[in-house]
């Protein structure tokens, strides 16, 4: 058995003998936080990585690393004191116990993954002020794995600054903002500088998946991109929800584009906005084009109703728009699989994608240009002549996605316009 493993048996049985069943899950707790550190090191198949005995080039590497925290992290919209902080305090390493070495060269280790996962995939405390996000666990090992295998592999200074310039994206967005982020720095404008530093780690999070197909919504500036093969195809303005109904922070996936659909109204707004007008007036429900559906998808009369005995907590029905033009979705909607009662979709109300503050909607993302989307997305084109004729009673048409496309709905009050200047938003939500 070797030495870690007597270590990890030894501190497994002193734990459960001390403190029982809840000693056995705090062990498997902190075993699982070392995981990309004991999966580097079941790679690299040694005891040290960094402190190698006689090894100069290991001292060099690891003085290279540390000036890596220390400069280069804040220009990369990182945190130097958290890679920092995870290095042995020593500042001498000469003339370390076999102890101390097998140690500092596991926090060595783990600061260098944690830096160099940062890099790539961005810092994960973005992630932690996400909703929901259904697609970064899928590529969590596949991610570690990465970084793992590129580590072991380092020889040299050079290959240390080469895996790091190789973990960052591409995009001239990116770049452009990471020259933004040196600027507001060296101007002292902190403001800015966590703007663009948030707005660098969504960039990283996103690009790293080098998805074929990719759709990133910025709530702050009301606009949606598109992009294929980390290249922007297309670049539109949206409708995001009002303060009072915001639009959440999430990841998820679009599996379908439904022509012609129904809007069946949230719950909130039914009871809220349609209730207390149809028990003064119906008539709301004829300019709505609006039917009452009961809890088994029927048509129902309203004028068969007694709308004065329904409150906000005993209304049994629900409210759908009928398709055509003047329903709410327009006649595309963009079907999501999170979650959340939210998707992209058209609508009947062109004339906001024109205006500056377009913070509208009860929580939904109206999209100023659906068929373009939707023809990027489907195999088959879409009959334009078909979804603007408005035909009358048209049943809904699901069409669906190939290979669903995943939808980043994030927050980021700076961006790159399509000219290469940056742009500030407000931060509309007050979230930061």
């Amino acid at each position: 058995m070797s030495r870690k493993a007597i270590i990890a048996a030894f501190l497994l049985t002193f734990i459960t003998i001390s403190n029982g069943a809840a000693g056995q899950k705090e062990v498997r707790i902190l075993l699982s936080s070392t995981d990309k550190v004991e999966l580097f090191y079941k790679e690299w198949k040694g005891d040290l990585f960094w402190f190698e005995k006689d090894s100069e080039k290991n001292g060099n590497v690891r003085e290279e690393l540390i000036r890596i925290f220390r400069e280069e992290s804040a220009f990369n919209g990182l945190d130097s004191q958290k890679y920092l902080s995870m290095l042995p305090l020593k500042a001498d390493f000469s003339n370390l116990s076999p102890v101390e070495a097998f140690d500092y060269d596991r926090k060595f280790t783990n600061a260098a993954l944690t830096y160099f996962l940062d890099l790539y995939q961005g810092d994960k405390r973005i992630r932690n002020l996400i909703g929901s996000d259904e697609v970064s666990g899928k590529y969590e090992r596949r991610d570690i794995e990465y970084i793992v295998d590129l580590l072991n592999k380092l020889n040299s200074t050079t290959d240390l600054n080469a895996m790091a310039r190789s973990l960052e994206p591409r995009q001239q967005d990116y770049t452009l903002l990471k020259a933004e982020l040196k600027k507001q720095i060296y101007l002292g404008d902190s403001v800015k500088a966590e703007a663009v530093r948030t707005s660098l780690n969504c960039y990283r999070w996103f690009s790293h998946f080098h998805f074929d197909k990719l759709v990133v919504v910025n709530i702050p500036s009301a606009e949606l991109k598109y992009y294929e093969n980390d290249s922007l195809q297309l670049d539109m303005a949206v409708v995001v929800g009002k303060p009072s109904t915001m639009t959440p922070r999430f990841v998820t996936y679009c599996d379908q584009v439904i022509l012609y659909p129904y809007w069946n109204v949230p719950r909130s707004i039914a009871v809220n906005e349609i209730l207390p007008v149809c028990k003064k007036s119906l008539m709301i429900l004829d300019v709505l084009k609006m039917q009452v559906i009961d809890s088994k998808g029927g048509v129902v009369d309203p004028r068969s109703l007694d709308w004065r005995k329904f409150t906000k907590s005993n209304f049994p029905f629900r409210f759908r728009q009928s398709t055509g033009c003047d329903n709410a979705l327009g006649v595309i909607k963009f079907n999501l699989t999170s979650s959340y009662n939210v998707y992209l979709h058209d609508t009947n109300l062109k004339s906001d994608f024109q205006a500056r503050s377009r913070y509208f909607s009860h929580g939904c993302i109206r999209v100023e240009k659906p068929i373009l989307l939707a023809n990027s997305f489907l195999e088959k084109q879409l009959d334009e002549a078909f979804l603007k004729a408005s035909i009358k009673g048209q049943q809904p048409i699901t069409k669906k996605v190939p290979k669903p496309v995943p939808v980043f709905v994030l927050y980021m009050m700076a961006d790159v316009n399509v000219d290469g200047t940056i742009s500030y938003f407000p931060d509309v939500y007050k979230l930061f």
